[in-house]
C-alpha cells in the first residue's frame, strides 16, 4: 500500500468514527478529495496530506481514551466499587505506587499514552469480570495485543508485592495474636491457620486429562492458608485439577519447610487445621475419623473443626466474589499467566483487607 492509498484508507477509517470535530473533519474530507482527484502528487505533496491526517486520527483516538477515563471519574464511589471491585481510595493508592514502580514506561507507544492510571483501569476491568479482552480493548480504544501486554505488565508489578502482602507470622507476638484470634472465634487453641484448596476453572488445555478434576471440568488448584481475619498467609498455585489436596500439599514449599524445620513455621506446638482429605501431621490437624469409639472431647473438636473451616470457604468466596476472573478463565490457555493472575488476585485480596476495603455480603 503506497502513501496515497494509506491516506485514503485512513480517511475511510475516520469516516466510520462516531466522534469527530466538524472543522477538522471538513479538512480531512478536503484532503481525501484532493488525493482522489490527483494521484500524481509528488512525495512532498503526499507528506502534506499524510501527516495532518495522521495527527487528526491521533487526536481523535486520544479523545476517545480521555472520554472513557472521564466516564470512570464521573462514577460515584459506589458505582466505581461495583464495577472495579476496589474502592476509589484503594485504586488511587495503587495507581500512585504503580507510577513510581517504573513498570509502566513514561513514553508513548503507538497512538496512545500508556499512563499508569489507564493501565491499572484496564487491569481492573479484566480481573473484575469474566468478559473476553475484545470489549475491554474496545472501551479503552486499544488493540487486543496491547491490552494483554498491559495486563501482564500490571500483574508482574503486583507480584513484586507478594512477600509484603502474603506473609507468614514471624515473631512470637504475631503468632500469639493469631492464636488468640482463632481461639476467640473458633474455640481451638494453638491454631495459626486453616489450609484449604479451591479449583479455578479454565478452558480445555492441551494436556486435558491431567487438568480434568473429579467434578468433570478443567481446573488448576489454588492452595492457601488463611488466618482468622480471612487474609492469606501462604499461597501455592498451579497444580493440575486432577491432583488431590495431599499431593498438592506435598509439592508445596510450605510442606518442605515444615518437614525440615517445624519450628520455623510452627513454634510452641502450633498447627494448621485442614479437612479430612489432608494427612495427620505434627503441624496439621484434620478432624478425627468418625467412628463409635470417639471420645466426647474428640467429637467436640470435630464440631469446632467443622465451623472453623467455614472461614476458608468465606475467604475463597470473597476472593472470587471480588475478582470474578478467578471464577473462570475463558480463552486463556497459558497456565503460567493464569497462575500469576490468581496469585496477583490473592495479593490484592490481602491489600484490600489491610486497607479496610471490604465488600458487602450482597456484592
Amino acid at each position: 500500500m503506497d502513501k496515497q492509498q494509506l491516506v485514503l484508507w485512513l480517511s475511510e477509517t475516520a469516516i466510520s468514527s462516531d466522534e469527530s470535530d466538524s472543522s477538522e473533519w471538513s479538512d480531512v474530507c478536503t484532503i481525501r478529495q484532493d488525493v482522489s482527484e490527483d494521484e500524481d502528487n509528488s512525495d512532498e505533496e503526499e507528506d502534506t496530506l499524510f501527516f495532518p491526517l495522521m495527527q487528526y486520527l491521533i487526536r481523535l483516538r486520544r479523545k476517545r481514551v480521555d472520554d472513557y477515563l472521564h466516564i470512570i471519574d464521573s462514577w460515584t464511589d459506589a458505582e466505581f466499587k461495583n464495577r472495579m471491585r476496589l474502592s476509589r481510595k484503594t485504586a488511587y493508592r495503587l495507581i500512585d505506587e504503580l507510577e513510581k514502580s517504573g513498570f509502566i514506561a513514561s513514553h508513548k507507544f503507538g497512538l496512545k499514552p500508556l499512563e499508569p492510571k489507564l493501565c491499572f483501569y484496564i487491569f481492573l476491568s479484566f480481573i473484575a469480570n469474566t468478559e473476553p479482552l475484545t470489549p475491554i480493548a474496545t472501551r479503552f480504544d486499544i488493540s487486543i495485543s496491547s491490552t494483554f501486554r498491559v495486563i501482564r505488565r500490571v500483574v508482574a508489578w503486583i507480584l513484586t508485592k507478594l512477600n509484603d502482602a502474603i506473609k507468614w507470622p514471624q515473631t512470637f507476638e504475631e503468632i500469639s495474636l493469631l492464636c488468640d484470634s482463632f481461639h476467640n472465634k473458633t474455640g481451638i487453641t494453638h491454631m495459626v491457620g486453616i489450609i484449604d484448596c479451591t479449583h479455578i476453572k479454565i478452558e480445555k488445555p492441551k494436556n486435558a486429562r491431567e487438568y480434568c478434576n473429579p467434578k468433570g471440568y478443567f481446573s488448576i488448584i489454588l492452595q492457601a492458608t488463611i488466618d482468622a481475619n480471612l487474609r492469606f498467609t501462604n499461597v501455592f498455585c498451579g497444580e493440575p485439577g486432577s491432583s488431590n489436596c495431599t499431593r498438592v500439599l506435598k509439592k508445596s514449599p510450605l510442606y518442605n519447610t515444615a518437614s525440615q524445620n517445624r519450628n520455623a513455621l510452627f513454634p510452641h506446638n502450633t498447627f494448621l487445621v485442614g479437612h479430612s482429605s489432608y494427612p495427620s501431621l505434627p503441624w496439621l490437624m484434620p478432624p478425627f475419623r468418625e467412628n463409635k469409639r470417639l471420645t466426647p472431647q474428640q467429637r467436640e473438636f470435630n464440631s469446632l473443626h467443622t465451623s472453623t473451616r467455614k472461614l476458608s470457604d468465606k475467604a475463597f468466596s470473597l476472593l472470587k466474589g471480588r475478582f470474578r476472573r478467578i471464577k473462570l478463565f475463558t480463552v486463556y490457555r497459558n497456565i503460567a499467566f493464569i497462575t500469576d493472575t490468581i496469585v496477583a488476585a490473592c495479593i490484592l485480596h490481602n491489600y484490600c483487607l489491610n486497607e479496610n476495603d471490604h465488600l458487602e455480603e450482597h456484592e
